[in-house]
């Protein structure tokens, strides 16, 4: 263990012909953060202030990622995603933010397992029915899986960081 650096080196083998090198574990650290995404999940309440507590999960997890600048498509996308599953999915149940070098992720649960998301064409002067083209309008791809882990389904969306 280094004093000064509170690092355990690790020794490399000598080659012949070679000095012996060692790398501190510090050195390895930053290549395997990627290996495994970031993600980050919170559990949503059952009411229509879901929306607002996932747009401050968003931000709150981009601020700590420094994701920032992506903050208004990714709480656009999120609060999409969310009302979604609270008016055609039985409730949203959580959020989840995955980031690797290229995108984020931002999925949403539900419990609804039967209805998937489409996008509808409506008049101009309808209430509703633009989330999903918004979101595919601001995301680089969406889709859905469905989770072995409960009976629902998720919706997620990926933006390009």
């Amino acid at each position: 263990m280094n004093i000064i650096t509170g690092m355990t080196e690790i020794p490399f083998r000598r080659r012949q012909g070679t000095q012996a090198r060692r790398a501190t574990f510090a050195s390895w650290a930053r290549p395997l953060a990627w290996v495994r995404p970031p993600r980050r999940t919170i559990s949503l309440p059952p009411d229509p202030s879901s929306a607002s507590v996932a747009r401050v999960f968003v931000r709150g997890v981009l601020s700590e990622w420094g994701l920032t600048a992506m903050e208004p498509d990714a709480c656009l996308v999120a609060t999409e995603l969310v009302t979604n599953g609270l008016r055609h999915g039985g409730g949203a149940e959580s959020i989840t933010l995955t980031a690797n070098k290229l995108h984020l992720q931002i999925a949403v649960s539900d419990k609804a397992a039967l209805r998937s998301p489409r996008r509808l064409y409506r008049e101009l002067t309808a209430e509703g029915g633009r989330g999903i083209a918004l979101v595919e309008a601001v995301a680089d791809a969406w889709g859905t899986t469905r989770p072995r882990a409960h009976h629902g389904k998720a919706v997620w969306c990926k933006l390009k960081i």
